[in-house]
């Protein structure tokens, strides 16, 4: 997730350095940076969604929202985007939350992986083990995150905040990641 008080052109910057480096699938982002990134992102291949509401990803060219454990608000970014955006799910470590939101037509639950589940099993796993829907593993990782992370299987990681400093910190971020991810 982007920081809400970086300026439009450093994010661009970081942008352009975390695409260039490896796979980077989409960003998150405040509805105020929304309309000054949006195009840039979805120029460089990635998905724009809007942590707030869908009238917000709509007004801003996003691609779509992602709301926190609410599943009125689930149900309102379906209807409100249709079947063509996206709509995810903050679930934090809430597994009734994540299935009605997966039920309700989340394309996506985000999780908190450091929260346990039944057990202690980590809650990325037993989704990733159980469900179709894609989760991301959203507290943010470090390269040295992957030993722990990656058992769990998680369609997507957020990585480290530190890659919005300036796009060499970008660069080094994801390029790190993504060589810890086998990809090059």
């Amino acid at each position: 997730m982007a920081p809400a008080d970086a300026p439009a052109d450093r994010l661009g910057d970081c942008l352009k350095a975390a695409a260039a480096a490896g796979d980077v699938a989409s960003l998150l982002i405040q509805p105020a940076q929304a309309k000054d990134v949006a195009a840039a992102a979805q120029a460089l291949g990635l998905a724009v969604i809007v942590a707030s509401e869908a009238r917000d990803a709509a007004r801003s060219g996003a691609d779509g929202v992602q709301v926190d454990a609410n599943l009125a608000d689930v149900e309102a970014a379906r209807r409100a985007l249709g079947k063509d955006g996206i709509v995810g799910a903050y679930a934090a470590g809430s597994r009734h939350f994540a299935m009605e939101a997966a039920e309700a037509g989340a394309d996506y639950v985000a999780f908190d992986q450091t929260s346990a589940s039944l057990g202690g099993e980590p809650i990325v796993r037993w989704w990733a083990d159980m469900m179709e829907v894609p989760c991301i593993a959203f507290t943010p990782a470090e390269p040295e995150d992957l030993d722990i992370l990656l058992p769990q299987k998680p369609d997507f990681i957020r990585p480290s905040d530190a890659m919005w400093q300036d796009a060499g910190a970008a660069r080094r971020i994801v390029t790190a990641l993504s060589q810890r991810l086998g990809k090059p």
